[in-house]
This record gives structure tokens, sequence and C-alpha cells, in this order.
């Protein structure tokens, strides 16, 4: 259930704008400029709405993303709530050198749940953070940037004198509120049900992605079969035989209510491309249907343009809409590295990072994520957040393939299609792609290099039969020669 949806498109809810001496808030631009000009340790400005019920709720979520754009690192901002008044409220704070609070402000003096510890979860600085406020029944939990920072009863955190709630700065600091998100349900259960049904009533916050069902009638024995019969990739079939190994043994033991390993079913595909990473993913979501871990095990596909949004609070939105897709199956990531782009400071894909992180711990025994890409991008990629090593510990390297196996594929393109290649071909292929992976770079495009020397072969080769066609038999009509291959030697 949707409670409270924020994103600053236009000021319908009526929060203060004010232009002064002391403090500046407008709305611009998608967000919420919040300009606190006075400084000293004691002076802290508010700005708040109110929603009627969430409060009695006995599970509900929030989801603020702040930008601090100037001002002083040493005290804090963030969000309030429970607000009667501006001596009576509460506070979840970040400051910009690493700290956060969690206190009470009451008749105008704190008392502090937690004061100014540090956090390596924050962004210092002037960025972006996520700050979470989840209810959980008797607990409240507070994340940063989608990592548990502290839990408390909720009578503590939750006697509220006010129903508002708002944004809070202390000390001379400018930021931006992004969005503001109140969800509330009556379990977790639910949550999945109120993501699918508000998200994709609104284009502008769906992911796009390609969704790939597991087939009709398999078994583990088909997925064998078919992982097998990839051309190369021994050392990955192998480490995928000993992760099918792994599953099935916890799989038995807990049949027989024996103790298991907790599983983490995330794992990081990463090589060159053209190397068949994707069908990989595909793969690995049918293993774990077949093992009992997923229900479905369907693949949902996307990339950094299928996630991240105009603005930020739409980037977690559609995050959250894949996540929801994907679960009781694989969401499959692609170029995963473009998410973290080392010129921009403020990118959205720090954002969809975040969500992220979270839905794969808080998610983690009804999905997995596959995360691919290039070798060095995607190493970068996994110690840009701590929180991506302790969730993907199952690294796979896809190498080049080497040149009898780029033959093989070519071959493959001739059988499923229906076309065969003489002893001339073959000869000129095999060179070809000896040359080609002798030369390559990390670019070098392996299967996908196959494939654009296999439609340009089939488009000579009609050139060459198109002036005879009638008189060719059905075996001439197929085969593919050295003669509709010439165009190689631009490869060379």
């Amino acid at each position: 259930m949707l409670i409270f949806e924020e994103h600053f498109q236009d000021n319908c809810r009526n929060w203060v704008t004010r232009s002064g001496v002391d403090c500046s808030l407008e709305i611009k631009a998608s967000h919420y400029s919040f300009d606190h000009k006075r400084t000293g340790d004691d002076i802290y400005w508010l700005s708040w709405n109110s929603c009627d019920f969430f409060y009695e709720l006995s599970n509900f979520h929030i989801s603020i993303v702040f930008e601090k754009v100037s001002g002083v690192d040493s005290f804090g901002y963030g969000f309030s709530w429970g607000l009667l008044d501006s001596s009576n409220f509460f506070e979840f704070i970040i400051s910009g050198n690493g700290l956060y609070r969690i206190a009470q402000c009451k008749n105008g003096t704190f008392e502090y749940f937690t004061n100014w510890e540090l956090c390596s979860s924050i962004q210092s600085g002037n960025t972006v953070n996520l700050l979470e406020v989840r209810r959980i029944e008797d607990n409240v939990e507070f994340y940063i940037n989608s990592t548990l920072v502290e839990t408390f009863a909720t009578e503590q955190v939750m006697d509220v004198l006010g129903k508002s709630f708002g944004f809070v700065i202390h000390d001379q600091i400018n930021i931006k509120v992004h969005s503001l998100i109140i969800t509330g349900v009556e379990d977790e259960k639910e949550t999945t049900n109120y993501n699918i049904d508000v998200k994709d009533s609104k284009p502008e916050t769906r992911a796009a992605f390609i969704e790939h069902e597991a087939p009709v009638g398999d078994t583990l024995l088909k997925i064998i079969t078919d992982l097998n019969e990839l051309v190369g990739h021994s050392r990955t079939k192998q480490e995928l035989f000993s992760l099918a190994n792994f599953l099935k043994v916890q799989t038995e033991r807990k049949q027989r209510g024996m103790k298991t390993v907790d599983t983490s079913l995330h794992l990081m595909l990463y090589g060159p491309p053209g190397t068949g990473k994707t069908t990989i993913a595909r793969l690995v979501g049918r293993l774990y249907k077949q093992l009992g871990f997923l229900e479905r095990g369907h693949v949902i596909e996307t990339d950094r343009a299928g996630i991240i949004g105009g603005y930020i609070g739409q980037t977690a939105l559609r995050v959250e809409n894949a996540v929801q897709h994907a679960l009781d199956g694989v969401l499959f990531i692609d170029e995963a590295h473009a998410l973290v782009q080392e010129d921009t400071a403020n990118d959205y894909g720090k954002e969809a990072l975040q969500v992220l992180l979270k839905r794969m711990e808080d998610q983690r025994a009804r999905f997995a994520v596959v995360v691919a890409g290039y070798p060095s991008e995607m190493e970068k990629f996994i110690e840009s957040n701590p929180g991506l090593k302790s969730r993907i510990n199952r690294l796979f390297y896809i190498d080049h393939y080497m040149p009898n196996e780029l033959l093989s594929i070519f071959k493959k393109f001739c059988i499923d299609n229906g076309y065969s290649i003489d002893l001339s071909a073959c000869i000129v292929l095999q060179r070809t792609f000896e040359i080609a992976y002798n030369q390559r770079s990390n670019n070098f495009g392996n299967g996908r290099f196959v494939r654009t020397i296999f439609e340009r072969s089939i488009e000579q080769q009609a050139n060459r039969i198109v002036s005879n066609l009638e008189e060719l038999d059905d075996k001439e009509i197929c085969i593919i020669t050295g003669e509709d291959l010439r165009f190689t030697h631009q490869f060379n």
C-alpha cells in the first residue's frame, strides 16, 4: 500500500517554500532544495508535511534520497518523524564526515539513541545518500545506503507526539531531497504485490527488460546436456557442475531435516564480449529451479539503461520493478559495471546499486542476481561497494574462444540455419579465426564476430547462386564455400 510518494515534480503537497537570510526552501527541477544559512551548535531548521495514519501500522517502510550540495561536514541533515512542532520530533541524520545520529527532541531538549556513530556506508562529503526507516512489528530498523545500522524497539522510537514528518538540518548546510516514499504493508509478503501493482501503473517507473522463461518440461538432465553442448567454457562448466553438486547436497540435507549452509545464489560472470554470458545466466536460472531453490527459474535480462531513471527517485522505483518481476527467478544485469561511473560523483547508478543491494539481502531466498561484464571493469565494480563483495561471492571467469572453438560456433550457426560448409570454407575460416584470435584486443567480439562472418557469408553465397537458382539441388543451395568467404581478408 502506497502511503506517500514525493518526487517534487511540483508543489501539490504544499511544502514550505521561502527565501530569507536564515533559510531558503524551493521546489526545483525534481527536487526540494533546502538551504540552511545559519550556523551554531544548537541551531537547526525543519520543514515538514503530514499523513494521518502510517505510524499506527505494524509494518511500514520509509525511503528518502538526499544529496548534500554544500556546507559544513561536521553537523547533520536527514529525516524527522513524529513531529508535533519545532521542539518535539524524532530525527535520523547523517553528516558529511561519515557519522550518523538517531535522537528525539522533546520540549527542545535532545535525547540520543545513537550519538554520532561512524558508518563506513555513508558517502562522505557532497554526494548522494539513501536513508531508510523500516518498522517490522515490534522493531524499527534504520538503514544507510542499504546497510542496517541500528534496530530499536518500536515503543522507543515510535512513541510520537505528532503526525508530521519531514527534513531537518543542523548548522549551515545546503541539501537536495530527491524523493520520499512511504509504504505500508500488513506483512512482509505483501510488499511484492504493492511494488508490482503500483509501479506497473506508471510507464516512467517500469524497468526495461527481456524475460526468458525456463523451458516447459525441463529437467536437471536436460540442463546438464545443454551445458555440456556449449562450445568451450570448460572451466566455467566445471565450476557450475561443482555449484550444482553443492546445491543438490544441501537440498538433500534439508529434506532429511539436517543442518544446511545458508547459501547465496548471487554470482558474477566476467569475460570478454560475445562469450555467452547471457546463455549461461539462463542456464543458471533453470538450474536453480530444478534444484528447488527458485520456483520459476525465469530470467529478467536488463542493463543500465533498463533500470536508470531520469531522476533519482525514479531510479529506485525502476530497480524495485525489475526485482519484483525477477522474484522466484534470476535478475541478470548485463554490463553491470556501467552502473558505477567514476567520472560522475552523483550518478544515478549509485542509487540503483543501493536499492539492489538491499533487495539482494531482503529477498535472497526468492531471487538471484547475476551481474556480468568485461574483466577489468567488473573487478572495479565488485570492489566499488563492500556490500557487493559480501553478497556476490561466486565469480565465474569466461575466457576468449580458441580458434577451433570459433570454427565450431560457425558450424553450429550453419546447422541451426540449414547450411553446411565444404573443405575450402573450413580452410578459410580456420585461418581467419587463428589470425583474429592472435590479434585480438579486449574488445574482440568472439561469438559476435563469428555471427557477423556467418551473416556476411550467406549473403555472399546468395549473390553467387542467385543467377542459376532453379538449376541447383538442395545440397548446392545450402553449401557455403571458400568463395563465399573472400571478404574475410578484411578482418586479417
